[in-house]
Protein backbone atom coordinates (compact mmCIF):
# COMPACT_ATOMS: atom_id res chain seq x y z
CA UNK A 1 0.00 0.00 0.00
CA UNK A 2 2.99 2.35 0.61
CA UNK A 3 4.11 1.59 -2.28
CA UNK A 4 1.07 2.44 -4.38
CA UNK A 5 1.07 5.31 -2.29
CA UNK A 6 4.41 6.86 -3.39
CA UNK A 7 3.47 5.64 -7.06
CA UNK A 8 0.55 8.26 -6.72
CA UNK A 9 2.07 11.07 -5.56
CA UNK A 10 4.87 10.83 -8.22
CA UNK A 11 2.39 10.64 -11.24
CA UNK A 12 0.63 13.96 -9.35
CA UNK A 13 3.93 15.11 -9.22
CA UNK A 14 5.02 14.36 -12.81
CA UNK A 15 1.44 15.25 -14.22
CA UNK A 16 1.78 19.03 -12.27
CA UNK A 17 4.97 19.66 -13.84
CA UNK A 18 4.42 18.99 -17.17
CA UNK A 19 0.46 21.33 -16.49
CA UNK A 20 2.09 24.27 -15.43
CA UNK A 21 2.37 27.04 -17.86
CA UNK A 22 4.96 28.52 -16.40
CA UNK A 23 9.21 27.96 -16.11
CA UNK A 24 9.73 24.17 -15.62
CA UNK A 25 12.44 24.60 -12.84
CA UNK A 26 9.70 26.77 -10.59
CA UNK A 27 6.48 24.11 -11.78
CA UNK A 28 9.07 21.24 -10.88
CA UNK A 29 9.52 23.13 -6.99
CA UNK A 30 5.99 23.99 -6.74
CA UNK A 31 4.81 20.47 -7.38
CA UNK A 32 7.75 18.98 -4.82
CA UNK A 33 6.40 20.85 -1.95
CA UNK A 34 2.72 19.88 -2.75
CA UNK A 35 3.40 16.42 -4.10
CA UNK A 36 7.00 15.29 -3.05
CA UNK A 37 6.21 16.43 0.85
CA UNK A 38 8.86 18.90 0.34
CA UNK A 39 11.89 16.96 -0.72
CA UNK A 40 13.65 18.32 -3.77
CA UNK A 41 12.58 17.34 -7.60
CA UNK A 42 15.86 14.91 -7.85
CA UNK A 43 14.55 12.98 -5.20
CA UNK A 44 11.73 11.44 -7.57
CA UNK A 45 13.64 11.70 -10.94
CA UNK A 46 16.74 10.93 -12.08
CA UNK A 47 19.20 12.79 -14.59
CA UNK A 48 20.28 10.99 -17.76
CA UNK A 49 24.35 11.59 -19.02
CA UNK A 50 23.05 14.91 -20.13
CA UNK A 51 20.38 16.72 -18.47
CA UNK A 52 19.27 17.22 -15.23
CA UNK A 53 15.91 15.48 -13.62
CA UNK A 54 14.22 18.59 -14.21
CA UNK A 55 15.51 19.32 -17.73
CA UNK A 56 13.92 15.94 -18.39
CA UNK A 57 10.71 16.36 -17.66
CA UNK A 58 10.89 19.46 -19.21
CA UNK A 59 10.53 18.03 -22.25
CA UNK A 60 6.98 16.65 -21.88
CA UNK A 61 6.23 20.03 -20.25
CA UNK A 62 7.17 22.30 -23.64
CA UNK A 63 5.53 18.90 -25.95
CA UNK A 64 2.36 19.59 -23.47
CA UNK A 65 1.14 22.84 -24.90
CA UNK A 66 1.76 21.49 -28.42
CA UNK A 67 -0.14 18.20 -27.99
CA UNK A 68 -2.98 20.11 -26.37
CA UNK A 69 -2.76 22.36 -29.92
CA UNK A 70 -2.95 20.21 -31.95
CA UNK A 71 -5.78 18.24 -30.69
CA UNK A 72 -8.03 21.56 -30.17
CA UNK A 73 -6.73 22.85 -33.60
CA UNK A 74 -8.30 19.09 -35.24
CA UNK A 75 -10.95 19.78 -32.94
CA UNK A 76 -11.92 23.55 -33.85
CA UNK A 77 -10.89 24.16 -37.46
CA UNK A 78 -12.76 27.27 -37.67
CA UNK A 79 -12.68 28.38 -34.24
CA UNK A 80 -8.38 28.30 -35.31
CA UNK A 81 -9.30 30.06 -38.61
CA UNK A 82 -11.23 32.27 -36.71
CA UNK A 83 -9.19 33.55 -34.29
CA UNK A 84 -5.96 33.44 -36.19
CA UNK A 85 -2.57 34.49 -34.80
CA UNK A 86 -4.34 34.46 -31.71
CA UNK A 87 -5.32 30.92 -31.38
CA UNK A 88 -1.74 29.71 -29.33
CA UNK A 89 -2.73 32.43 -27.28
CA UNK A 90 -6.05 30.82 -26.61
CA UNK A 91 -5.08 27.37 -25.97
CA UNK A 92 -2.48 28.24 -23.68
CA UNK A 93 -5.18 30.24 -21.49
CA UNK A 94 -7.65 27.39 -22.05
CA UNK A 95 -5.85 24.62 -21.10
CA UNK A 96 -4.88 26.22 -18.36
CA UNK A 97 -8.37 26.78 -16.57
CA UNK A 98 -9.46 23.17 -18.11
CA UNK A 99 -6.35 20.94 -18.01
CA UNK A 100 -6.36 17.70 -19.80
CA UNK A 101 -6.95 15.25 -17.08
CA UNK A 102 -7.90 12.05 -18.93
CA UNK A 103 -5.90 9.30 -21.10
CA UNK A 104 -7.85 10.75 -23.88
CA UNK A 105 -8.09 13.97 -25.60
CA UNK A 106 -11.69 13.62 -27.39
CA UNK A 107 -13.30 15.09 -24.63
CA UNK A 108 -10.66 18.03 -24.33
CA UNK A 109 -12.21 20.69 -25.55
CA UNK A 110 -15.57 20.17 -24.00
CA UNK A 111 -15.57 22.98 -22.13
CA UNK A 112 -14.41 25.43 -25.01
CA UNK A 113 -17.70 27.56 -25.37
CA UNK A 114 -18.51 28.50 -22.72
CA UNK A 115 -14.60 29.69 -22.08
CA UNK A 116 -15.05 31.58 -24.74
CA UNK A 117 -17.99 33.10 -23.38
CA UNK A 118 -16.66 34.20 -19.97
CA UNK A 119 -13.15 34.80 -20.59
CA UNK A 120 -10.85 37.71 -22.77
CA UNK A 121 -11.98 39.69 -24.88
CA UNK A 122 -11.86 37.68 -28.28
CA UNK A 123 -13.38 39.69 -31.68
CA UNK A 124 -16.31 38.63 -32.12
CA UNK A 125 -17.00 36.27 -28.92
CA UNK A 126 -20.60 35.99 -29.96
CA UNK A 127 -20.28 34.29 -33.42
CA UNK A 128 -16.95 32.42 -31.99
CA UNK A 129 -18.51 30.72 -29.04
CA UNK A 130 -21.60 29.86 -31.40
CA UNK A 131 -18.78 28.45 -34.04
CA UNK A 132 -17.51 26.72 -30.97
CA UNK A 133 -20.95 25.39 -30.20
CA UNK A 134 -21.15 23.83 -33.34
CA UNK A 135 -17.86 21.83 -33.90
CA UNK A 136 -17.91 20.24 -30.08
CA UNK A 137 -21.34 18.87 -31.34
CA UNK A 138 -19.89 17.34 -34.51
CA UNK A 139 -17.33 16.08 -32.05
CA UNK A 140 -19.64 14.93 -29.69
CA UNK A 141 -22.02 13.23 -32.32
CA UNK A 142 -18.76 11.38 -34.16
CA UNK A 143 -18.07 10.16 -30.60
CA UNK A 144 -21.59 9.03 -29.75
CA UNK A 145 -22.13 5.47 -30.07
CA UNK A 146 -24.59 4.21 -32.81
CA UNK A 147 -26.91 2.08 -31.39
CA UNK A 148 -29.44 1.98 -34.71
CA UNK A 149 -27.72 0.31 -37.52
CA UNK A 150 -28.66 2.17 -40.60
CA UNK A 151 -29.59 -0.39 -42.70
CA UNK A 152 -31.52 -0.31 -45.71
CA UNK A 153 -34.35 2.28 -45.13
CA UNK A 154 -37.83 0.70 -45.46
CA UNK A 155 -41.49 2.96 -46.45
CA UNK A 156 -43.36 3.70 -43.98
CA UNK A 157 -46.98 4.91 -43.53
CA UNK A 158 -47.28 7.77 -40.93
CA UNK A 159 -50.24 8.25 -39.68
CA UNK A 160 -51.66 11.11 -36.75
CA UNK A 161 -50.51 8.02 -34.24
CA UNK A 162 -47.30 7.69 -35.37
CA UNK A 163 -44.30 8.09 -32.86
CA UNK A 164 -41.03 8.26 -33.46
CA UNK A 165 -37.70 7.58 -31.64
CA UNK A 166 -34.21 9.88 -32.45
CA UNK A 167 -31.65 8.02 -33.99
CA UNK A 168 -28.85 7.50 -30.88
CA UNK A 169 -26.29 9.89 -32.84
CA UNK A 170 -28.68 12.99 -33.27
CA UNK A 171 -28.15 15.71 -32.45
CA UNK A 172 -30.37 19.22 -32.65
CA UNK A 173 -28.53 22.88 -32.13
CA UNK A 174 -30.30 26.37 -32.15
CA UNK A 175 -27.74 29.02 -32.43
CA UNK A 176 -27.38 32.38 -33.01
CA UNK A 177 -24.78 32.80 -36.07
CA UNK A 178 -25.16 30.53 -39.56
CA UNK A 179 -21.90 29.16 -38.42
CA UNK A 180 -22.43 26.19 -40.65
CA UNK A 181 -21.78 27.78 -43.67
CA UNK A 182 -18.33 29.27 -41.88
CA UNK A 183 -17.53 26.02 -41.20
CA UNK A 184 -17.87 24.99 -44.60
CA UNK A 185 -15.69 27.13 -46.11
CA UNK A 186 -13.01 26.37 -43.72
CA UNK A 187 -13.39 22.96 -44.35
CA UNK A 188 -13.75 23.16 -48.26
CA UNK A 189 -10.10 25.62 -47.72
CA UNK A 190 -11.67 28.11 -49.18
CA UNK A 191 -11.13 31.90 -46.68
CA UNK A 192 -14.05 32.57 -45.60
CA UNK A 193 -15.87 35.88 -45.48
CA UNK A 194 -15.37 38.33 -41.80
CA UNK A 195 -18.17 36.60 -39.27
CA UNK A 196 -21.32 36.09 -40.24
CA UNK A 197 -24.23 38.74 -39.12
CA UNK A 198 -26.19 37.67 -36.21
CA UNK A 199 -29.11 35.52 -37.92
CA UNK A 200 -30.85 32.24 -36.00
CA UNK A 201 -29.67 29.42 -37.74
CA UNK A 202 -31.28 25.17 -36.66
CA UNK A 203 -29.02 22.64 -37.30
CA UNK A 204 -30.00 19.07 -36.96
CA UNK A 205 -26.37 16.40 -36.71
CA UNK A 206 -26.11 12.61 -37.15
CA UNK A 207 -23.55 10.11 -38.31
CA UNK A 208 -23.28 7.46 -40.81
CA UNK A 209 -20.43 5.27 -40.21
CA UNK A 210 -17.24 7.80 -39.73
CA UNK A 211 -19.04 11.24 -41.27
CA UNK A 212 -20.82 13.30 -39.59
CA UNK A 213 -23.67 14.87 -41.33
CA UNK A 214 -25.71 18.53 -40.75
CA UNK A 215 -28.64 19.35 -41.95
CA UNK A 216 -29.40 23.31 -42.07
CA UNK A 217 -33.12 22.81 -41.15
CA UNK A 218 -35.73 26.16 -41.62
CA UNK A 219 -37.05 26.73 -38.48
CA UNK A 220 -40.37 24.69 -39.04
CA UNK A 221 -38.81 22.05 -40.24
CA UNK A 222 -36.31 22.26 -36.66
CA UNK A 223 -39.80 22.69 -34.38
CA UNK A 224 -41.09 19.28 -35.42
CA UNK A 225 -37.77 17.27 -35.55
CA UNK A 226 -37.78 18.33 -32.17
CA UNK A 227 -41.57 17.51 -30.94
CA UNK A 228 -41.19 14.30 -33.08
CA UNK A 229 -37.65 13.54 -31.24
CA UNK A 230 -39.41 13.90 -27.92
CA UNK A 231 -41.86 11.51 -28.40
CA UNK A 232 -45.14 13.67 -29.49
CA UNK A 233 -47.51 11.33 -32.03
CA UNK A 234 -47.16 12.64 -35.72
CA UNK A 235 -50.68 14.85 -35.74
CA UNK A 236 -50.00 16.32 -32.41
CA UNK A 237 -46.69 17.57 -33.28
CA UNK A 238 -47.80 19.01 -36.39
CA UNK A 239 -51.08 20.49 -34.42
CA UNK A 240 -49.31 22.15 -31.97
CA UNK A 241 -46.72 24.11 -35.00
CA UNK A 242 -47.71 27.84 -34.71
CA UNK A 243 -48.20 30.01 -37.95
CA UNK A 244 -44.54 31.28 -38.24
CA UNK A 245 -43.27 27.26 -38.19
CA UNK A 246 -46.26 26.46 -40.40
CA UNK A 247 -44.88 29.16 -43.38
CA UNK A 248 -42.06 26.79 -43.58
CA UNK A 249 -44.25 23.32 -43.98
CA UNK A 250 -45.76 23.77 -47.10
CA UNK A 251 -46.84 20.51 -48.15
CA UNK A 252 -43.63 20.21 -50.53
CA UNK A 253 -41.46 20.88 -47.69
CA UNK A 254 -43.12 18.49 -45.51
CA UNK A 255 -42.38 16.06 -47.87
CA UNK A 256 -38.92 16.75 -48.55
CA UNK A 257 -38.49 16.51 -44.86
CA UNK A 258 -39.99 13.32 -44.01
CA UNK A 259 -38.20 12.17 -47.21
CA UNK A 260 -34.59 12.52 -45.24
CA UNK A 261 -35.68 12.07 -42.11
CA UNK A 262 -36.58 8.18 -43.62
CA UNK A 263 -33.93 7.88 -46.16
CA UNK A 264 -30.92 9.05 -43.11
CA UNK A 265 -33.03 7.04 -40.05
CA UNK A 266 -32.54 10.09 -38.22
CA UNK A 267 -36.24 9.34 -36.83
CA UNK A 268 -37.06 5.68 -36.66
CA UNK A 269 -40.96 5.02 -36.13
CA UNK A 270 -41.73 2.52 -33.54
Amino acid sequence: MAEAARLRRLQRFVQAVIVHPGETRRAAALAARRELKGRPPESALRPSRTLSAVERIGIYQGMYLLRMHDALAADFPGLKRALGDAFRSFVRKYVQAFPSTSYTLNRLGDHVPEFLARTGRWPHRAFLRDLARLELTVTEVFDAFEADSPGRPRPTAAGPGTTFRPAATLRLLTLGHPAGAYLDAVRADRSPRRPPRRRTAHFALFRRGFEVRRLDLAHGDFELLRRLAAGRPLGQALAGLSSRHRRDLSEHALARLFRTVVAERILIPG
